[in-house]
């Protein structure tokens, strides 16, 4: 196994705003309890425009993105307890500096990949599938259930009558707010959990069609064609809302289409974009806004294991680790107009152009 070298190179943001470039860095003091990973693949996604564009407090330049990445186990922890030995192949949630040759990890969240995983296509779309498919897969599992799991059988019954005079019948529908690839992959992942809700897509434009997402003409609601209010509230309103993009367009009439006591999960920021939020509605309903939810270690493994199992598919399109097409995937992020999620591959691996 290749020893971690005193330094190596990473795409970082320099500045404020700025292109990704490559550039040499090395690895700060490791705690006792993170791993060094030699990286094979990385995802892009919108989380990481936190990063671009100094959103976060106590960061400063420069920023390597990337939040998930699967590889090798270059170094492990001092303190390790996850059993991890020296040329293990794994995926991990980062957080950000995954965009590197070498990536440091907390072992806690860090899993052996199962070997479906390990080579082609699977390889590449392995840490879209731990970052995206486990931040939709904790949401439904914890974020749209738990305030329901917590309820005894008398507040249940007091939150259906509200509901039923809202106006809003039977159980409701689990709505994806977005569109595209991670759209699909949220969709996916929540089939195959199997929520005993119907799901629906609220989509911003109809750039895809139904098909494209595995779904019936009347499971996708576009916002500039339907009058989305009204046609969740005939579905039995919104339970949950698990948006793939910030809420820009529809807002409020997507509110107005949540029951009472529903749960909204925001996975992804739109810097560029300003976002207004009815606070009266979501008072009025006593709905909850979440974050993008934080996995634990089960999850992780869990999700992964989910993937394997179900042959859950990744949307993704492989860039390799050059500055031009690493910008290439950056922009694919940031323009959100393709289909396919951009991970960037250290490796040649299977479908790279």
């Amino acid at each position: 196994m290749q020893k971690v070298p005193q330094q190596f190179r990473a795409a970082q943001f320099t500045q404020r705003g700025g292109e990704l470039e490559i550039k040499e860095t090395k690895l700060s003091q490791l705690h006792s309890d993170e791993l060094v990973i030699k990286v094979q693949a990385c995802c892009l996604g919108s989380t990481d425009e936190l990063l671009k564009f100094d959103l976060l407090p106590d960061l400063q330049y420069p920023l390597i993105p990337g939040a998930a990445v699967v590889g090798v186990v270059a170094q492990t922890a001092q303190k390790g307890q996850q059993q991890f030995k020296e040329g293990d192949r794994v995926a991990a949630i980062t957080g950000c500096g995954g965009l590197a040759e070498f990536c440091r990890a907390n072992e806690a969240m860090c899993v052996k990949l199962p070997q479906q995983f390990h080579e082609g296509e699977r390889l590449v779309q392995a840490p879209t599938m731990t970052w995206d498919a486990g931040r939709v897969w904790t949401a439904a599992h914890h974020r749209c259930t738990e305030a329901e799991k917590r309820m005894d059988k008398h507040e249940r019954e007091m939150v259906r009558e509200i509901n039923e005079r809202m106006g809003f019948k039977g159980e409701g529908v689990v709505v994806v707010y977005g569109e595209g690839g991670f759209a699909r992959l949220a969709l996916d992942t929540l089939k195959k959990v199997k929520t005993s809700r119907k799901l629906i897509l609220v989509a911003t434009s109809d750039k895809w069609k139904a098909n494209d997402y595995g779904l019936k003409d009347d499971e996708v609601l576009c916002i500039n064609q339907h009058d989305v209010r009204n046609e969740l509230k005939k579905r039995g309103g919104a339970h949950g809302i698990v948006c793939c993009d910030m809420p820009r367009e529809g807002l409020e009439a997507l509110l107005d289409g949540c029951r009472y006591h529903s749960t909204i999960v925001m996975m992804s920021p739109r810097r560029d974009e300003g976002m207004e939020v009815p606070i009266a509605n979501i008072l009025a309903k006593s709905m909850t806004l979440h974050g993008s939810p934080v996995m634990t270690h089960s999850d992780l493994r869990d999700v992964l294991s989910f993937a394997e199992q179900h042959r859950l598919e990744a949307p993704t399109r492989a860039f390799r680790f050059d500055e031009n097409e690493v910008r290439e995937a950056w922009q694919a992020v940031e323009s959100r107009d393709e289909w396919k999620c951009s991970v960037v591959c250290f490796e040649q691996q299977q479908g790279m152009r």
